[in-house]
């Protein structure tokens, strides 16, 4: 079955499953298209375009995954999921690189010989995480993920209860899910305001990228209000990411730098950066209330 996305005006009232076909599509095409062409030139910018197709992907099922069979939709989530996770080797690798190249003169004074070490580890490592990311995509291949696409778009069966309608309205049932997605942000908030909780600094990372992709997805819809959410949820990705990235940082240190007096200053470092994060997180936090954002473009819609 083909499917054309709908227009702004077509979604404003359409119904559910008319819209899930004609968006996932959608994201299908955008997910294999960057395949395609980060199995050709494997470069970093087509390996994060990759990445993040994959992981909108994946919303995009969990979204309409009302109007599909169940078991088939998990399934298919589930192997789009080992592609973003082949891929986030080679990104660590790279981005653990640039934070620890990017250190200035002042910062490594103490932990030169340790930094230079550390880079000269992950430049090899680099090398055989590109390699295994070119044998698992390989291996892998896009032919079975777009047999297994078909199935679930061939094969629906809209009639069966699954707690949502999927003949109702799809603005209406956008804005619940978007709420859907705030509310699991709203619940982390309280725990990740406390500078020593970083798993729910890391969940909330999660939550805040899930609800970024969730509203790219039904952006269409929007009139106005949409970017600056969009925006705000931006902010809150890349300093949440930052603030994640430098505590597996931290435990890279800790596992590959023999312990002395370098490898105590560079952790110190690392943990100054880190406060100067969490404070950037909390000003935003004070500055962008997402959840009545959130409300906002509900209503919007």
């Amino acid at each position: 079955m083909k499917s054309t996305i709908p227009d702004a005006r077509e979604l404003r009232s359409a119904r559910l499953w008319f819209a899930s076909l004609g968006l996932l599509a959608g994201l299908e095409r955008d997910f294999f298209s960057h395949w395609k062409k980060a199995a050709q030139t494997f470069e970093e910018e087509e390996i994060h375009d990759l990445r993040v197709a994959s992981r909108r992907l994946r919303e995009g099922l969990a979204l309409f995954s009302p109007c599909y069979p169940r078991k088939k939709t998990a399934k298919l989530s589930k192997q789009v999921k080992r592609v973003t996770r082949m891929l986030g080797c080679l990104r660590n690798t790279d981005e653990a690189a640039l934070f620890f190249s990017g250190l200035s003169a002042e910062e490594g004074s103490g932990c030169r010989p340790e930094v230079d070490q550390l880079l000269r580890t992950l430049r090899r490592e680099r090398e055989r995480a590109h390699e295994e990311l070119e044998k698992g995509l390989r291996a892998l291949g896009p032919d079975p993920l777009r047999r297994d696409f078909r199935a679930i778009r061939n094969r629906p069966n809209p009639f069966k209860d699954r707690g949502i309608d999927p003949f109702g309205n799809f603005a209406l049932f956008a804005g619940a899910a978007l709420m859907e997605r705030a509310a699991a942000v709203g619940d982390l908030l309280p725990r990740a305001v406390h500078e020593a909780e970083v798993a729910a600094q890391h969940q909330l990372r999660i939550a805040v990228k899930k609800m970024r992709y969730r509203l790219e997805i039904i952006a269409p819809l929007f009139r106005d209000g949409r970017d600056e959410l969009r925006a705000a949820l931006k902010t809150y990705q890349d300093v949440l990411g930052k603030l994640h990235d430098i505590d597996v940082f931290g435990e890279m240190v800790r596992e590959r730098v023999p312990d002395g007096p370098g490898r105590e200053d560079l952790l110190r470092v690392m943990a100054q950066r880190r406060g100067l994060l969490f404070a950037h997180l909390l000003a935003t936090i004070d500055g962008l209330p997402l959840r009545t954002m959130a409300e906002q473009a509900r209503d919007a819609l």
